[in-house]
C-alpha cells in the first residue's frame, strides 16, 4: 500500500502550480507557459531542497574500515552487446584479476554481430572464462543477467561490470566486508569516467559529479541506489524481488525500489575502484545515453507512487523523476517564454517584477552558490565545472523530452547502448539548440530596443528587464554547448585539438 503522504507529495508540484496559476494568468493564449513556469520553479525548489538535505548529509558520510571478509562465493558478470572486443577483453582480464579465488568471471555476451561473438567466446576459452550467448535478447541486459543468476549455483555475491568499467585489483577486499549486514542488498561503487576525449564527455563528466560525490554519498545506507554496473548484488536479495525487472530500461535504479521497499538497505562506497570508464565522446552518444536514463525513470513513476518507503527515501527518489521533468518539457518552457514576451509582447503572466527581482534572482544565485561551493569542497568543479554541467543539460532537453513523451504515449523503445568511440559533429542534431540560441540573441536585442520606449510605464520597464535578464542568461549556456560539440580530441595525441 503506497503511503498517503507521498502520495499527495508527488502530486504537490502540480497543485501547487495550478493554484499560482489560477491566480497569476492573464491571457489563454499564454496560460500553458504560465503554469509551465510556475511547475519549473517549484520542481526547481524541491530538486535544490532534496539537493540541500542530502548535501548535509553527505557531510557525515566516511568510509568504514573494516576486515578483511572471505567466505562469499562471487559471481562476476561482464555484459556486453556489439561492444569492441578489443575493449571487452581488457575489461575481463581486470575483473578476473579482482575476483581472484574468490568466485567466477561470466561474460554475458548478447552481440548479435557473429564476428564478434567468436573472438570473445575464443578469448573466454583461452582464460578460463564462463562465456555465455543468447540468441534471444528477451530483456535485454536485465534478461541476460536474470537467465545467467537462474542457471548458475552455490554463489553468494554477483557483480556486475559494463563493458567499458574495470575494477581495481582489491575491488572486493573493500567492497566484501560490508555484507557482515544481512539487511545491506548491494554495495554501489562510483563510475570513473576517465577517458574524456571531447568537450562533450568532459561535460558528462562533470555532470556526474555532484551525482557521486553528494547525491550518492548522502543516500547511502539509505536510498543509494544500483548504477547498473560496479554493483555487487546479495543474490538472494534479488531472488525475493524477483531478480530484476524485464520490463524497464533502467533495470538498476527499478530493482533498487523494489530491494529499498523491501526493507533492504543499500551502500555507497565513494572511492576510486573502477579506474577506466568510458563516457560519450559525441553529442550523439551522449543524447542516446540521456534519452534511455530518462525514459528508464519515467518508467519508474507508478513503482515510485507505490513503493513503501519512508518519507525521505521515497523523497530521494521522486527528486530523481523531478529532475528529468525539469531537464526536458519544463526546459523548453523556460527557454521559450522570454523569446515570446520579448517578441510577441503578450504578458504571460501578472506579478509585480520588481518582487520577483526582489525575491527569486537572490533565491537563484543562493542556491548556484551552495550547489558550487558544496561540490568544491570534494571536487575541482568550480565555475568551470558548472558551465561544462549546465552546457551538457542544455543540449539533453530535446532526447529527454522525447523520451518524456513515448512515456507519455506508452510507446516501447527500443533499448539501445551508449555508443562508445565516436567523434563526429552532426549539426541536424543541433538544429535545434541552434534556432533557440538565435530567437534568444533577437528577442534580446528586441528587449532592449523596447526598454526605450517603455520608460514612462515603470512595471512594464522592470518585466522587460526580467525577461531580458534570462535571455542573456540562457545564450552562453546553448552557445558554449554547441561548441563543446565540436571539440574533440584525438586518441593519439591527447594535447592536439582538434575542431571539426
Amino acid at each position: 500500500m503506497p503511503k498517503v503522504l507521498n502520495v499527495v507529495f508527488f502530486f504537490s508540484p502540480l497543485i501547487i502550480s495550478a493554484v499560482i496559476t489560477y491566480f497569476t494568468w492573464v491571457k489563454i493564449e499564454t496560460i500553458l507557459i504560465d503554469f509551465g513556469l510556475w511547475l519549473a520553479m517549484v520542481t526547481a525548489f524541491y530538486i535544490f531542497l532534496n539537493f540541500y538535505l542530502l548535501l548535509r548529509r553527505s557531510k557525515r558520510y566516511n568510509i568504514e574500515v573494516a576486515d578483511e571478509m572471505t567466505g562469499f562465493k562471487i559471481a562476476a558478470f561482464v555484459t556486453s552487446f556489439n561492444e569492441d572486443p578489443e575493449i571487452v577483453e581488457r575489461t575481463l582480464l581486470s575483473v578476473k584479476d579482482a575476483v581472484s579465488n574468490q568466485g567466477d568471471v561470466f561474460l554475458l555476451d548478447d552481440s548479435t554481430d557473429e564476428n564478434i561473438s567468436r573472438r570473445l567466446r575464443e578469448f573466454c576459452t583461452r582464460n578460463d572464462i564462463n562465456y555465455v550467448h543468447r540468441k534471444d535478447r528477451r530483456g535485454y541486459k536485465a534478461g541476460a543477467i536474470n537467465d545467467a543468476l537462474r542457471r548458475i549455483q552455490g554463489y553468494d555475491l554477483v557483480a556486475i561490470f559494463d563493458a567499458d568499467q574495470r575494477p581495481v585489483r582489491d575491488f572486493f577486499k573493500q567492497v566484501l566486508p560490508y555484507f557482515k549486514d544481512p539487511k545491506i542488498a548491494f554495495v554501489q561503487v562510483p563510475q570513473n569516467y576517465s577517458e574524456t576525449f571531447s568537450g562533450i564527455s568532459t561535460g558528462a563528466k562533470y555532470q556526474q559529479e555532484p551525482f557521486l560525490r553528494i547525491i550518492m554519498r548522502g543516500r547511502s545506507g539509505r536510498s543509494a541506489f544500483s548504477l547498473g554496473s560496479g554493483t555487487v548484488f546479495r543474490i538472494q536479495a534479488l531472488r525475493e524481488v524477483g531478480y530484476l525487472p524485464e520490463n524497464s530500461i533502467t533495470e538498476d535504479a527499478a530493482v533498487s525500489i523494489k530491494l529499498h521497499s523491501k526493507g533492504y538497505n543499500s551502500v555507497y562506497i565513494d572511492v576510486p575502484l573502477i579506474w577506466y570508464g568510458e563516457p560519450p565522446q559525441d553529442l550523439n552518444a551522449y543524447l542516446i545515453q540521456q534519452s534511455r536514463w530518462a525514459l528508464g525513470y519515467f518508467q519508474l513513476t507508478k513503482d515510485i507512487i507505490k513503493a513503501d518507503l519512508s518519507f525521505l527515501k521515497y523523497y530521494d527518489y521522486f527528486s530523481g523523476f523531478l529532475y528529468w521533468i525539469k531537464e526536458g518539457p519544463l526546459a523548453i518552457v523556460e527557454f521559450i517564454s522570454p523569446i515570446v514576451f520579448l517578441l510577441t509582447e503578450i504578458p504571460i503572466l501578472r506579478i509585480n517584477p520588481i518582487l520577483y527581482l526582489l525575491v527569486y534572482l537572490p533565491y537563484l544565485f543562493i542556491s548556484i552558490g551552495i550547489f558550487v561551493a558544496g561540490i568544491r569542497e570534494e571536487t575541482e568543479y568550480g565555475l568551470k565545472g558548472f558551465f561544462y554541467h549546465q552546457c551538457v543539460e542544455f543540449l539533453e532537453f530535446t532526447a529527454v523530452t522525447a523520451s518524456f513523451i513515448s512515456w507519455l504515449l506508452g510507446r516501447k523503445r527500443p533499448f539501445r547502448v551508449t555508443p562508445k568511440g565516436g567523434g563526429r559533429l552532426n549539426l541536424r542534431i543541433l538544429l535545434p539548440h541552434i534556432v533557440i540560441l538565435l530567437l534568444l540573441i533577437v528577442s534580446t536585442v528586441k528587449g532592449i530596443l523596447w526598454l526605450i520606449s517603455a520608460n514612462s510605464n515603470f512595471l512594464l520597464y522592470y518585466a522587460i528587464i526580467v525577461n531580458v535578464f534570462w535571455a542573456i542568461y540562457h545564450i552562453p549556456f546553448f552557445l558554449g554547448g554547441i561548441l563543446i560539440s565540436a571539440r574533440f580530441k584525438t586518441r593519439e595525441n591527447l594535447t592536439k585539438v582538434v575542431y571539426y
